[in-house]
């Protein structure tokens, strides 16, 4: 189990997350999560951090946090999917099409994870899986 202190209003709180099934390893540092304003960030907010680091090229940062939204419960399929697509490009394919079909089960009609998937099954060699 990791321990995590979230930053805010000049106090910090201790989250302990613990790891899911597909975790990739464990996260040993902890994560700060600055808020200048009164009011503690809504999970929104911190999904869009998470893909603001993602978007410019900051895979560590935004891999830690969508690892620790996960172990926190957070069940958007967003996360999942975005994730999934950080760990097919690094090539850890098994780990990417389990994300893709968390993201699908979470929202069924989501087609991007539907297009993410058949990508990583096709780098998997499951051609015909993927074209369905």
């Amino acid at each position: 189990m990791t321990k995590e202190k979230i930053a805010h209003n000049e106090e910090e709180t201790e989250v302990k997350a613990n790891p899911v099934q597909f975790a990739l390893e464990e996260i040993e540092e902890n994560i700060i999560i600055n808020n200048s304003s009164s009011s503690r960030p809504s999970k929104e907010q911190l999904i869009k951090k998470a893909f603001n680091f993602h978007s410019k090229g900051n895979i560590t940062e935004a891999a830690k946090y969508y690892q620790l939204f996960i172990n926190k419960g957070f069940r958007d399929h967003r996360l999942f999917s975005n994730y999934g697509i950080l760990l097919k490009n690094l090539g850890k394919l098994k780990e990417a099409e389990i994300l893709q079909r968390k993201a699908i089960e979470l929202k069924p009609n989501f087609a991007e994870a539907y297009s993410n998937l058949g990508n990583v099954l096709r780098d998997l060699g499951k051609l015909k899986e993927a074209e369905i």
